[in-house]
């Protein structure tokens, strides 16, 4: 199986409007290459990657990440329980799914398991309250808050709750 498939490329230059031969002009790469690559039937030097990345107006590792091939996987979660808080888990590379739940009262701040990553938390059932270094916010059911998760941040349960959170990992920080 190969590792990368540069048949994204068709999807986006056809997102941007873009003939072959208008993408070969703007990214000054041939028509044969590109040909070749959205037909799978080559990988692209660094150069090149970069060139194309730049006519679609995105950066050389977005492209790369776009054209890399992901297996279907199946998981089977995993439960932990920390601060009186349940949570049942499932972990890939690049994104770890959470659902928990908790009684009113109960506070957890875990700085120490977090990286590069965005966090959503979304609440289905009670209330809970958010404190970020910005500030707090109270997120009830049906409400969801995004946040980048490098910074401290403690979730307090006000109202029995379930939430779902997820971890999104980033691109590195340079």
């Amino acid at each position: 199986m190969n590792t990368y498939n540069f048949e994204i490329l068709r999807f986006l230059r056809k997102q941007k409007k873009l003939t072959i031969e208008g993408l070969a002009k703007k990214s000054k790469v041939s028509f044969a290459v590109i040909s070749k690559l959205e037909r799978n039937q080559t990988n692209p030097g660094l150069a090149t990657l970069q060139q194309m990345a730049r006519a679609l107006d995105m950066s050389a590792t977005e492209l790369v990440s776009m054209a890399e091939v992901t297996a279907n996987e199946l998981k089977k979660e995993t439960s932990y329980k920390a601060n009186g808080f349940f949570f049942r888990r499932v972990q890939y590379n690049n994104l770890t799914l959470q659902a928990g739940s908790a009684p009113a009262k109960t506070k957890i701040s875990r700085p120490e398991i977090h990286e590069n990553d965005n966090e959503i938390v979304y609440v289905s059932r009670g209330s809970v309250r958010l404190t970020l270094p910005m500030g707090a916010y109270v997120i009830n059911k049906g409400e969801s808050m995004q946040f980048d998760a490098i910074f401290s941040h403690t979730y307090e349960v006000l109202q029995d709750c379930d939430l779902i959170i997820v971890h999104i990992k980033k691109d590195k920080r340079f």
